[in-house]
C-alpha cells in the first residue's frame, strides 16, 4: 500500500469512525489496523516503546492531575460564589454588570484550573439563573458563560499548555508566561464587547436595582473585597508566581495549589469528606481520559508517520507553492476545521508530531507557534457541530436553548479569531513576557 493511499484511508477512517466511537477508541483502532497493514508485527513492539518513551514519560505530566484536582477543589470550596457576590455588587450599577462580573469571574477561575468543563459548569450554575432573573438576553448570557469558560484552557495553569510543551520540545514555563497576555487580551475584548452592546441595547443587560449595588470606594466594599477576593488571588499569585520566578516547577506548584485549594475549602467550611472523595474521583476520571487519548493518539501517529504519511503531508503542503506563511496559515485552517469534530486533546496528539517538525524546518519560532496553535484551539470549544463549551452549558440545564447559545457565541468566536490574528501579526504579544522572565 502506497503512503499516499494510506494517508487518504487513515484520515477518511478517522472521520468515519467519529460518528459512532469515542475518540480514544477511534484513534487506537485506526492506528492498530493500519500499523499492522503497513508495518506488520513490528508495529506491536513499537506501541509500548512509544508509550513508555513518549509524552507520558515526561515528569511535567504529573502536573496534570494536580491542577485538575486544584480546579475541582476550587469549584466546591465556595470561592466562586463569594467572588461573584462581590463582583456582581460592584458592577451592578452599569449596563451588562452581571455579564461583566461573569467574564471577570471566568478569568479568575481560569487561573485556578486548567480545564474548561470544571470552570464553565461552576460558573454557569452560579451566574445564569440571576442573569435570567434580571431579564438579560439569553444569547448574551450563554455567550459570556461559554466564551468565559474557554479561558480555562488558555490562561495558565492550562492542561493544554502542559501537554503541548513536551511534544513540541518547548518549556512549559515559557508556554505559561507566553499565554498570559493572549488570555488577558481575550478577556478584555469580551468585556469591551459587553460594554458596547449593552450601551447601544440596554435591554440586553439591564442594571440591577439600586439596593443591590455597592460603591467600590467604601469601607464595606474594601472588607468584602479582601474577604472574598484576596484568598483566591493570593493562591493564583503563589502558584503562578512561584513558577515564573523559578522557585518551583509546574508540578511542584500544582501540589502547592492543590493544598491551598483544600485549605480554602476548610476556611470557608465547605469541604466535607464526601466532596473531597468525589473531587479525587473526578480528577482520576479526567486524567484517565487524557491518558487513554494520549496512548491512542500515539498509536495513530506511530502508524501514520511509520507509513510515510507525514512526508506525504509535508510534500503536499510544500508543493502548493504557498511559501512558509501560506503553509502556516493552511495548518491553522486545518486545526480550526478539526476543532469542529475532534476534542482538542486528540488534535494536539495528532497534529503536533506531524506539523511541528515541518514548521521548525521553515524557520518559525517553536514557542510562538505553540502559543498561536493553543490560542486557535480555544476556538474549537465554540465552533459547531461539536462545540464542547455549548454542550457543557446545555448539560447543566439552566434554562437556555441551543439556538440561543449558538447565536450568543458568534461574536465571541469573532473576538477569538481577532486575537489569533493579533498574535500572528504582533508576535511580541506572546513572546515579550517569556523574554522578560528569562532575563
Amino acid at each position: 500500500m502506497s503512503p499516499e493511499l494510506t494517508t487518504i484511508l487513515m484520515i477518511a477512517s478517522l472521520f468515519i469512525l467519529l460518528a459512532g466511537f469515542p475518540l480514544a477508541f477511534n484513534l487506537g483502532t485506526v492506528g492498530l489496523v493500519f500499523g499492522l497493514l503497513t508495518t506488520g508485527q513490528a508495529y506491536l513492539y513499537m506501541i509500548p516503546m512509544r508509550v513508555v518513551n513518549g509524552i507520558l514519560s515526561q515528569y511535567i505530566i504529573a502536573a496534570v492531575p494536580l491542577f485538575i484536582f486544584m480546579g475541582t477543589m476550587m469549584q466546591t470550596s465556595g470561592v466562586a460564589e463569594r467572588a461573584f457576590h462581590i463582583l456582581n455588587r460592584w458592577m451592578s450599577g452599569i449596563n451588562g454588570g452581571l455579564a461583566l462580573a461573569t467574564i471577570v469571574l471566568a478569568m479568575l477561575f481560569a487561573a485556578t484550573t486548567g480545564v474548561v468543563g470544571a470552570s464553565e459548569t461552576a460558573i454557569g450554575l452560579l451566574v445564569v439563573p440571576p442573569m435570567l432573573q434580571a431579564k438579560y438576553s439569553k444569547s448574551l448570557a450563554s455567550g459570556c458563560v461559554c466564551a468565559g469558560g474557554t479561558l480555562g484552557i488558555l490562561i495558565p495553569p492550562s492542561i493544554m499548555l502542559i501537554l503541548y510543551a513536551p511534544m513540541a520540545g518547548v518549556s512549559v514555563i515559557q508556554m505559561f508566561s507566553g499565554a498570559v497576555i493572549p488570555g488577558i487580551l481575550l478577556g478584555t475584548f469580551y468585556i469591551i464587547y459587553v460594554l458596547v452592546v449593552t450601551w447601544f441595547k440596554p435591554e440586553m443587560g439591564p442594571k440591577l436595582p439600586t439596593e443591590e449595588q455597592l460603591n467600590f470606594f467604601t469601607k464595606e466594599s474594601l472588607i468584602l473585597g479582601l474577604k472574598y477576593l484576596l484568598p483566591p488571588i493570593s493562591l493564583i499569585v503563589l502558584v503562578l508566581g512561584s513558577i515564573f520566578v523559578g522557585f518551583a516547577s509546574p508540578t511542584e506548584a500544582g501540589a502547592v495549589g492543590s493544598i491551598g485549594a483544600i485549605l480554602l475549602g476548610l476556611i470557608y467550611r465547605r469541604l466535607t469528606w464526601k466532596e473531597f472523595r468525589e473531587n479525587c474521583f473526578v480528577t482520576i476520571r479526567v486524567t484517565s481520559m487524557i491518558i487513554f487519548i494520549a496512548v491512542a493518539a500515539s498509536m495513530f501517529t506511530g502508524a501514520f508517520l511509520g507509513a510515510g504519511c507525514g512526508d506525504v503531508i509535508t510534500n503536499f503542503l510544500k508543493g502548493l507553492g504557498l511559501g512558509p506563511w501560506g503553509i502556516f496559515i493552511t495548518m491553522l485552517l486545518i486545526i480550526l476545521f478539526l476543532g469542529m469534530f475532534i476534542d482538542w486533546i486528540g488534535i494536539l496528539m495528532i497534529i503536533v508530531p506531524i506539523f511541528s517538525p515541518m514548521l521548525m524546518s521553515l524557520g518559525f519560532d517553536p514557542l510562538w507557534v505553540g502559543l498561536v496553535v493553543c490560542t486557535s484551539l480555544q476556538i474549537s470549544f465554540l465552533t459547531p457541530p461539536f462545540a464542547y463549551s455549548i454542550f457543557y452549558l446545555k448539560g447543566i440545564n439552566v434554562g437556555l436553548e441551543l439556538p440561543e447559545m449558538y447565536k450568543g457565541i458568534v461574536p465571541f468566536v469573532g473576538l477569538q479569531v481577532l486575537v489569533v490574528i493579533l498574535i500572528i501579526v504582533f508576535p511580541q504579544l506572546c513572546l515579550w513576557l517569556p523574554k522578560v522572565l528569562a532575563n
